[in-house]
This record gives structure tokens, C-alpha cells and sequence, in this order.
């Protein structure tokens, strides 16, 4: 059985800025440059709070949050301090597969310090992490990476979920099907007009149905509503 850990760091560019300008500390901070052209490249969890996020036009997040705080994103700084958090990972296990700047799986079968489980090995990151970079970081630790993933979102942030291989179909069965990977707007409105709400739902259909519906990616689906995860940490 694999252990594989994905860890995602909380609010990663504004928690940077906050970390570095103790003025911003408990704040609404917007990482991004004001403008109509512009969109929100990160937001602290005080923004979040009046519903600005990532990705955002940068002129709904200032409606939205008028006392935020802009600040011009300083990616050669993220990069840094990203490349500390990716040696703490490194001490753990070679196998590391970064997503982002501020989020990567480990594969942690085989850990190299020694740890004897992935939830120590999870929590032990996290502690480094906090130590040497004064930053906060979520994990999920799971036998795959597609749970691994969602994991690591249910305690954020500064938070660590787990999901044993006994747990996986109750945890699994009730969330939304856009919870699991590829399905965006146009595929939830074909599961809903199939009757398909939740992941337990997809559970009525066999794979050949799925895969008369979707292609080859209906056997994907069916595998992930199951909690079936082969793809490596690479």
C-alpha cells in the first residue's frame, strides 16, 4: 500500500507578504496588481473572508474588499522561498512532484529519516516548514494522490486530514462529483441530467455505462469513485 502525502501551503503569496511586513498581519492582503485588466493572483485568508480569490478580476476584489491591501506579486521571492520548502520535502523522500510553487505530492513509502507512518512524516513537514520558512502548509495523507489532494483541503488551514484505505469509500460516497478531478461545469451538468449528484451516486453505474457516456475517461471516473488511484508520484 503506497503513502502519499500532497501538501498545499495556506494562502502561499500573501502569507509570504504578511510574513515579510508585519504591518499586513491581520489584514486583507490581495497579491496582484489593481486594475481592469488585472486579476488577484493570491488572497490572505482575511480577504477570503469578503469572497475575493484567486483568479479574480482585480477590480471585483477591490469592490469586494475596498480595505484591502494590494501588493505587486514578487515571484523571484516566491521562488525562493518555494525552493526551502522543496529541501524539507527532499529530506523525506526523492520522490517529489510539485504541482505549483506552493503545493507538490510526496510519495513516502519508503521514507528516508526513518518516520514510521505518513501522518508522522506529514506532521513533521509541516512543523520543519513552520520552523524554518515562519509559513503554514495543509496536508492530506492518503494511499493515492487523487485523495491525497482532496484531503489536504478538509483541515485548512494549518491543518492535516487523513484518509486510511479503510475509510475510503465513507469518506468518498458523499461529496459533490465536482470533487473529483475533470469534472468541470459541462460534465456536472451531464452527471446531474444522469441523476448524478454525489460520487455515491456514480456508484449505480457500471464501468461500461460510463464508459458508452464519456469515452475512455468513463473508465477514469469509474475508478475514481472508487477511490482508485494508480498514476506514480513523478
Amino acid at each position: 500500500m503506497r503513502k502519499i502525502i500532497h501538501i498545499d501551503m495556506d494562502a502561499f503569496y500573501a502569507s509570504v507578504e504578511q510574513r515579510d511586513r508585519p504591518e499586513l498581519r491581520g489584514r486583507p492582503v490581495i497579491v496582484g496588481w489593481p486594475g481592469e485588466r488585472s486579476v488577484v493572483c493570491a488572497a490572505s485568508y482575511e480577504a477570503r473572508k469578503f469572497g475575493v480569490h484567486s483568479a479574480m478580476p482585480a477590480t471585483r476584489a477591490k469592490r469586494l474588499c475596498p480595505e484591502g491591501e494590494f501588493i505587486h506579486p514578487n515571484f523571484d521571492k516566491y521562488r525562493e522561498v518555494s525552493r526551502q520548502i522543496r529541501d524539507i520535502f527532499e529530506r523525506h523522500t526523492p520522490l517529489v512532484e510539485p504541482l505549483s510553487l506552493d503545493e507538490a505530492y510526496l510519495d513516502v513509502t519508503e521514507e528516508l529519516t526513518g518516520i514510521p507512518t505518513a501522518t508522522e512524516t506529514a506532521e513533521t513537514i509541516r512543523r520543519e516548514i513552520k520552523s524554518e520558512t515562519q509559513l503554514t502548509a495543509s496536508a492530506g495523507v492518503a494511499p493515492n494522490k487523487f485523495l491525497a489532494k482532496i484531503a489536504s483541503d478538509w483541515k485548512k488551514p494549518d491543518g492535516c486530514f487523513v484518509i486510511r484505505p479503510h475509510q475510503v469509500e465513507r469518506f468518498l460516497m458523499p461529496l459533490n462529483v465536482r470533487k473529483i478531478p475533470g469534472v468541470g461545469k459541462a460534465t456536472e451538468k451531464i452527471l446531474t441530467e444522469m441523476g448524478i449528484a454525489t460520487v455515491g451516486d456514480l456508484h449505480s453505474f457500471t464501468v461500461d455505462q460510463l464508459v458508452a457516456r464519456f469515452g475512455k475517461w468513463g473508465t477514469r471516473l469509474w475508478e475514481l469513485a472508487r477511490g482508485i488511484d494508480e498514476s506514480p508520484v513523478v
